[in-house]
């Protein structure tokens, strides 16, 4: 694993910021796990960018991982998994977790739990509790690393095995305290 000696986890701002995360979308949801087509401009804008709120990892260039939430519903998970998600849902007090992806060159690090950290602080801060996801199944063991719990059986889409897992706010950002504090240091 190659990790560039430098990089800041933010909200991207910038047009170069949103091209490139749209490219990394891409990639990993369109050409390594096909859930979508692929596109002649090898851009992927998600179906929930208006409500999104995103974390990137920018090393000045290009993004070299992302991840995104909202808390509006529709839920994507919900679409997916159908009434296993209900009973789990807080009015108001749930988000979503989406679009977890990383270059593959930085991977096996902790880059994707410090994306993590950083939008679920901001879900904190938005009074969310409760969090949904939807795991591609090679990912399973590193979600519940983090503290998601599996709640139903899987479906398959697209040829993907994906698994439907919650989690609590509170509980996983407490779980992950000295990273948390080490993340207020430059990386």
């Amino acid at each position: 694993m190659t990790m560039p000696l430098s990089y800041v986890i933010k909200t991207p701002e910038a047009e170069a910021e949103f091209r490139s995360l749209w490219r990394l979308n891409h990639e990993v949801f369109a050409e390594e796990y096909p859930q979508h087509p692929t596109a002649p401009n090898s851009l992927l804008i998600d179906k929930f960018h208006g409500k999104n709120i995103y974390r990137i990892a920018w090393d000045g260039h290009h993004v070299l991982g992302m991840l995104s939430a909202h808390w509006q519903a529709p839920f994507s998970a919900v679409q997916k998994f159908g009434a296993v998600m209900e009973p789990y849902i807080i009015p108001q007090k749930t988000a979503e977790i989406r679009l977890l992806a990383l270059r593959r060159e930085n991977r096996g690090g902790s880059l994707a739990v410090r994306l993590g950290i950083a939008i679920m602080e901001e879900l904190s801060r938005q009074g969310m509790e409760r969090l949904l996801i939807s795991a591609i199944d090679a990912q399973v063991a590193f979600y519940k690393h983090v503290g998601f719990r599996l709640i139903g059986a899987p479906v398959i889409e697209n040829g993907l095995l994906f698994h439907p897992m919650v989690g609590d706010l509170a509980d996983i950002l407490s779980r992950h305290e000295p990273l948390r504090h080490s993340m207020n240091m430059d990386v």
